[in-house]
């Protein structure tokens, strides 16, 4: 038995499996580029960053941020690292972000100015990226001013253009809006071509177009949640095998016995009917279990699916254990995992909160241990 309470297992085996399969789908001549963003969706930032660090088929780390990128320059991370959305004009951040060959996302005037003189002042060159607003209407600069936003680029010394890039918004619903996106962006290179600007990289694909849009592969995928073996709808399974690589689990703190009509939890929403036996498991929405689980999730004790009841609190749940055996606290309650016969997954938990696998795994509280395996 492990020493924690509650817990998470991240399967290094699973993780680059997954990466293989994506390398298999796009090919040896482009670049393939995990995200890990927001604590690598759930599942650990640095334990992910050193998984990709070793693997033969990653050629870019994508975070979110230049914070992200000093971290995994701090703990010596050894692909390149691409910031994907924003950062601060820190002199010292930026400085040690250049020094260690970060590239840059440029969406703003501001942006060339600030890193240029940086970049400047330190005797580097700088690797920046543009990214294309083409639908997602987030950051990124409107296809219209491209061409004049990147000849203004190509007027600083200190900045060289290694690509472009854009963001689609309904790869995985929108079919018709997708292809929109691919031929706006399509046109830009073209434009951009005929004005003599050639971009060595140029990248649209997550996980969803990846599987769906072939054409949407250009040089290079920025590979997301398909990273952890998820997916971003039930159907694209039947286009790719992916391998789940996280797990959850806790510990049965308490066992008590109640008797007929008595509540449980907080605004008494569950009412016992009959006499039953309930466990106590030191999680709760803090740790990221989503207070919508109350009354409608299960968790797996000893290989039994076991009913959450009442209102899901901070920092406990309560679940019904009436139909077992041989239980005791310290038993291990699978809250995402599989047993023998049963398996609760994360796209389980969306449906049951009413939301996506994205933010179930994101929201899993940081400061939960994660244990690679």
């Amino acid at each position: 038995m492990n020493k924690y309470l509650t817990w998470l297992e991240i399967d290094s085996s699973a993780i680059n499996y997954n990466l293989y399969q994506f390398r298999k789908l796009i090919g040896k001549d482009k670049l393939l580029m995990p995200v890990i963003k927001s604590n690598a969706y759930g599942h650990g930032f640095l334990n992910v960053a050193k998984i990709c660090s070793y693997n033969k088929e990653v050629d870019r780390i994508c975070v979110v941020s230049l914070d992200e990128s000093l971290t995994l320059i701090e703990n010596k991370i050894n692909k390149q690292i691409m910031i994907l959305s924003f950062y601060n004009f820190d002199k010292l951040k930026l400085r040690k972000a250049i020094n260690n060959k970060v590239i840059f996302p440029i969406y703003d005037i501001k942006q060339i100015r600030v890193l240029n003189n940086i970049a400047k002042q330190i005797h580097k060159s700088v690797k920046v990226q543009v990214e294309i607003d083409t639908g997602a209407s987030r950051t990124g600069v409107l296809p219209k001013d491209t061409l004049k936003f990147i000849k203004k680029i190509k007027t600083y010394s200190h900045l060289e253009l290694d690509g472009i890039w854009s963001h689609f918004a309904a790869s995985e619903e929108n079919k018709v809006y997708t292809l929109k996106q691919i031929k706006i962006f399509n046109q830009l290179i073209k434009s951009l071509e005929k004005n003599q600007i050639n971009i060595p990289l140029k990248h649209m694909a997550c996980t969803a177009s990846s599987i769906l849009y072939p054409q949407s592969h250009f040089n290079g995928t920025r590979l997301g949640i398909g990273t952890y073996g998820l997916y971003d709808l039930p159907f694209i399974q039947k286009k790719i095998k992916l391998k789940p690589a996280l797990s959850w689990y806790t510990r049965i703190i308490q066992i008590k016995t109640l008797p007929p009509k008595t509540y449980i939890g907080y605004g008494c929403t569950y009412q016992t009917k009959r006499k039953t036996k309930l466990a106590i498991i030191p999680v709760g929405y803090w740790d990221g279990y989503d207070r919508h689980l109350s009354n409608k999730a299960w968790v797996i004790i000893n290989n039994q699916k076991c009913p959450v009841r009442g209102r899901i609190c901070m920092n406990l749940s309560m679940v019904e254990i009436t139909n077992l055996k041989n239980v005791k606290t310290g038993d291990k309650v699978i809250l995402l995992g599989k047993s023998k016969d049963y398996s609760i997954t994360a796209e389980n938990l969306a449906k049951w909160a009413n939301t996506i696998n994205y933010e179930i795994l994101t929201r899993i509280n940081p400061w939960l241990p994660r244990t690679i395996i």
